[in-house]
């Protein structure tokens, strides 16, 4: 199992940047959101451009992805949770040889048990990876090779299936380069994907509103958790002030947590 820290800036989400040294690109959304009922199949297509001067070997393999408010996880072999839907996929090809300056499409087919138990939303990855071969000729006793590679994320959104849910962990003061910030963390417990808008509106003693603070969107599938800081810049010390926080998602669900500050 491979364990990797990462500042998570899910909408995500891509994984691994688009712009690279190699010449290998993978064209279009890193993540790939298909809607359909129990038993459908649905099929779709990944398109991988080879922009350099020379042909390069390139392969795709699958994995899984979970990640929390302080790590994400990639793991070596597929099918590590109960959401994951690697095993729902077909594609081709695994390996192929992308001539120069060409464009190639990987095929994929998503067939969707026919199961009471599958509801909400489900996914895995797709990594694409180009190699570039090791140069003999480099100077040295060690060969060093370039490798691209790419997370498509592969999501499957069971319609009209599951429930939306978020819960609160205990908010927290951070300090960070003498800035101190009100630290919300989230989990999605409940079933379906939620990319929530999470703000925190601040009041006084006399219950006046003081300050409204927006934190920016963070993808969060079932089971994941994200971090959600607040600058509380301009907010006096000293003070008690009672903080409501809400989240909402994208079917206009919300929720919210009462929090009595005091710093």
């Amino acid at each position: 199992m491979k364990t990797t820290k990462l500042f998570l800036t899910f909408l995500l989400i891509s994984i691994f940047p688009l712009i690279s040294i190699a010449s290998i690109e993978v064209v279009g959304s890193l993540r790939h959101v298909h809607k359909g009922m129990r038993g459908d199949v649905y099929k779709g297509e990944i398109k991988i451009n080879n922009s350099g001067d020379t042909d390069q070997e390139v392969k795709i393999y699958q994995t899984d992805l979970l990640y929390n408010y302080e790590d994400f996880t990639f793991y070596d072999e597929p099918v590590t949770h109960s959401r994951s839907n690697a095993t729902w996929i077909k594609f081709s090809p695994k390996t192929v040889i992308v001539k120069a300056n060409e464009t190639i499409y990987v095929q994929y087919e998503v067939t969707i048990p026919n199961s009471d138990t599958i509801t909400g939303t489900f996914w895995s990855v797709l990594m694409v990876e180009g190699v570039i071969p090791i140069d003999p000729h480099q100077p040295g006793q060690l060969n060093i090779s370039t490798v691209t590679r790419y997370a498509i994320q592969m999501v499957t959104e069971i319609e009209e299936q599951g429930v939306g849910k978020l819960e609160f962990m205990d908010p927290s003061l951070l300090t960070e380069d003498d800035k101190l910030f009100l630290v919300v963390d989230i989990v999605n417990t409940g079933e379906h994907y939620i990319a929530p808008e999470v703000s925190i509106e601040l009041f006084n003693e006399a219950g006046e509103s003081v300050k409204l603070i927006k934190a920016p969107k963070k993808g969060l599938y079932p089971t994941t958790s994200a971090r959600f800081k607040f600058d509380l810049k301009g907010i006096e010390s000293g003070k008690t002030y009672e903080t409501l926080i809400i989240a909402t998602g994208q079917d206009e669900d919300a929720f919210g947590l009462e929090y009595t500050l005091h710093f």
